[in-house]
């Protein structure tokens, strides 16, 4: 691959991995400092190798993470290995290059066991057991080193038949160790997690990111519809879907403004971006809104959603023992979500209205739940999850207009 086939790939990749607008172009600068890392920020490059000094720069509405940020070293390391590989074979090995610097990231020095790892799934996710999707939990422990695994590694696992039905459940899975040698089958349920925090995590994987939260350890769970997960530190980190790897770039989202003057506190975006995971690892989409304090007297006065549809008035309201939200369980919030409608509170997480059905714009383009998102956005900010599973968060920019702040998973 020639330097500009490089770049184009580097684009390809990076895009939806961290929800930027890339763009390629020559650098003038000597980009990285000492020690070679990225400063997080707005704006954040990748140098691709060649002759010309072409480098891939990437820019975000929100600032890139620390941690996201983290992972463009290891990508332009392996973006580099590519380069000196003939065409026909670095054209079948493209798709590579992320997985190699999501490992090397993930890893640390044991990048070669991750990668393993995730090739182990990938491959798994195009194969059936007994006619269905092969589901499998894989729990790595880079500190653990096994004399006699009962695997040399997971090829030799993968020869027998009934290897699928292993770590199969939501809170089992299969224990490999620092070399990559299959150890056992470990049940994690009751692993102590963070107290008093909303664990920005899948809930229905949630005794697997427990088991993350402490040691060197890493969680990969291949679903029933063939989507990756990846979770490190008790959080979930990466999602391999629709053929492509994406970032969940949460924390920045806690710490940044989702409308200008919202007044939102961290706790309570914690709770809606949790769910709003829930939802989109579901697959059965929402639309979630909050009122800024500045905007509850208008949206009091708006018909935007019908009186109906709102609480206390609203039936559903009684089905709840709270009108908090963040105080409803992971599971309740979900079948809140999941009904036909928009969910909406406050900037105190009180529930305004719960499968409201919302007035929107004439005209409006893109889809129902897109347009309904972008018209409660108009009093604060509101998330978009789509039933594909990707999010997208929108409030009001300094102006009072309608803006994208972030799109993800």
């Amino acid at each position: 691959m020639n330097e500009q086939e490089l770049a184009q790939l580097a684009k390809r990749d990076l895009e939806p991995l961290l929800a930027v607008k890339a763009t390629i172009a020559a650098s003038k600068v000597k980009r990285l400092k000492k020690g070679g890392r990225h400063p997080p920020g707005n704006n954040l490059w990748v140098s691709v190798p060649g002759p010309g000094k072409l480098e891939v720069s990437l820019r975000r509405s929100l600032p890139v993470s620390v941690w996201e940020a983290a992972i463009l070293q290891p990508y332009g390391a392996a973006l580099a290995d590519l380069s000196g590989v003939p065409d026909s074979i670095a054209r079948h090995a493209a798709d590579d290059v992320i997985v190699r610097a999501i490992a090397g990231q993930i890893g640390g020095d044991r990048v070669a066991t991750v990668e393993l790892v995730i090739r182990f799934l990938v491959r798994c996710a195009g194969s059936t057991y007994e006619g269905q999707p092969v589901h499998l939990n894989l729990l790595v422990d880079l500190d653990l080193a096994t004399d006699t695994p009962a695997f040399d590694n997971l090829d030799v696992f993968q020869t027998r038949d009934w290897y699928a039905v292993l770590g199969s459940g939501v809170d089992t899975g299969v224990l490999v160790d620092s070399s990559g040698g299959v150890t056992r089958v470990v049940d994690v349920r009751g692993e102590p997690a963070t107290a008093g925090i909303e664990q920005i995590h899948p809930d229905a994987l949630r005794d697997l990111a427990a088991w993350t939260s402490t040691g060197n350890r890493v969680a990969l769970s291949l679903s029933r519809n063939r989507e990756i997960a990846i979770q490190q530190h008790g959080a979930l980190r990466y999602v391999f879907r629709s053929g492509r790897w994406r970032a969940f770039p949460v924390e920045v989202a806690i710490s940044s403004s989702w409308s200008s003057g919202s007044g939102v506190g961290k706790s309570l975006k914690r709770a809606v971006l949790a769910s709003a995971i829930d939802a989109s690892l579901g697959h059965h989409g929402a639309c979630i809104a909050v009122v800024t304090k500045g905007q509850a007297r208008r949206f009091r006065e708006s018909e935007i959603v019908r009186a109906e549809d709102r609480w206390p008035a609203n039936v559903r309201s009684q089905l709840f023992s709270t009108e908090s939200f963040a105080e409803l369980t992971r599971r309740q919030r979900v079948e809140l979500l999941s009904m036909d409608g928009a969910t909406v509170m406050d900037h105190t997480g009180k529930i305004l209205a719960a499968g409201a059905i919302v007035a929107v714009p004439g005209g409006s383009t893109g889809g129902g739940r897109l347009a309904a998102t972008k018209a409660l956005a108009e009093y604060g900010a509101a998330l978009k999850v789509s039933q594909d599973g990707p999010i997208a968060l929108y409030g009001l920019d300094a102006n009072g207009l309608v803006t994208e702040k972030m799109a993800f998973a």
